[in-house]
């Protein structure tokens, strides 16, 4: 028998007003759901390897679709406190080692949502 625990974090408003996001403490792993989805082409590699250039394939879609500055930075907060290896969205590349820092500097900086300015493509 295989002992697995694993943890729910709520990323309510994150896309979807119920959103909650699973954490395997045991390996790190946060699976994060639309949090750091991006618009990539199909073959592409698994891993985030260029942080500054992978930007502007997540920018519009997080502007998009997260309407809450506020619970995007509760989000942040919370997953901060968790021992996280890798996020692994459910499109697009996955942020692992560095970039998971980088990533989440990046989201609690973002203006999401109705901040008053025009969403361009």
């Amino acid at each position: 028998m295989i002992d697995v625990t694993l943890e729910f974090v709520p990323a309510h408003y994150l896309h979807s007003s119920g959103n909650f996001n699973v954490f395997d403490p045991q390996t790190g792993i946060l699976m994060s759901g639309g949090i750091g989805a991006a618009m990539d082409v199909d073959d592409v590699p698994k891993f985030v390897d260029d942080f500054e250039s992978h930007i502007p394939r997540m920018k519009l879609f997080h502007q998009r679709w997260m309407p809450s500055n506020e619970a995007k930075r509760d989000w942040v907060e919370r997953v901060r406190k968790l021992n996280v290896k890798m996020i692994c969205p459910q499109r697009g590349r996955i942020f692992k080692d560095d970039n998971v820092e980088r990533f989440l500097n990046w989201c609690d900086a973002l203006e999401v949502g109705l901040t008053g300015q025009k969403l361009r493509a």
